[in-house]
């Protein structure tokens, strides 16, 4: 029996003696819902009888908003992985993997450049190109140049002659502060060739004019 309020959305059903219940008609398209991604790998994989009705796709679309997201990390696994792109805490293990330890001061560039260049710092590492590589790398901004004093020691005698340990001089030709002195020499003691001594001469700050 119809609603005497004259309200097209509802219907009135009377019972024997169970009250009177209030049904409210569903409104809107009943329609195939979207796909919650462009991929559709679940709908996509369904038999025809199954696509044609409306709850098995709208079950299908519950499943796919769900899996969604772990589909797309599958998806961009690569990208995951590569310094480009990878996310912060992706970058931390992939350093831990190639043995590099990055400097979390640092922008996040110059830790993805590092990360990058990681084999050719690997394969270079205790030479004086590679200390110039890493240096470059760790401080783009601060010009710094590597001296080997090198030298040769003979004797005419054939006499046992006195070595000096083998040692190295890098220069900073701008003032920097003690922090990033200190870096610096972390960084030179990372990449440096082993049982090798070095000095780091930073240039000094220049000296106000006195006031007249």
């Amino acid at each position: 029996m119809a609603d005497g309020t004259g309200n097209g959305e509802y219907k009135t059903f009377a019972g024997a003696g169970f009250g009177t219940m209030m049904v409210q008609l569903a409104s809107g398209t009943t329609e195939t819902p979207a796909s919650a991604s462009s991929r559709a790998y679940l709908r996509d994989g369904l038999p025809s009888l199954y696509t044609d009705g409306d709850f098995g796709m709208r079950f299908v679309g519950a499943l796919e908003s769900v899996l969604d997201p772990i589909v797309a990390v599958l998806d961009a696994l690569p990208e995951h992985f590569d310094p480009d792109y990878a996310p912060r805490h992706i970058l931390n293990l992939l350093s831990a993997w190639l043995g590099v330890t990055l400097d979390e001061s640092q922008p996040i560039t110059v830790q993805r450049d590092t990360i990058r260049r990681a084999a050719e710092l690997g394969r270079r590492r205790g030479t004086k190109g590679g200390l110039e590589l890493a240096l470059s790398l760790a401080f783009p901004a601060v010009p710094l140049r590597v001296e080997d004093e090198g030298g040769v020691v003979w004797s005419v005698a054939a006499e046992s002659v006195e070595v000096k340990p083998p040692q190295f001089v890098v220069y900073c030709d701008k003032p920097v502060d003690e922090k990033t002195q200190a870096a610096i020499a972390r960084c030179i003691e990372q990449f440096k060739p082993v049982h090798t001594a070095y000095r780091l001469r930073v240039r000094a700050p220049k000296k106000k004019a006195p006031e007249s």
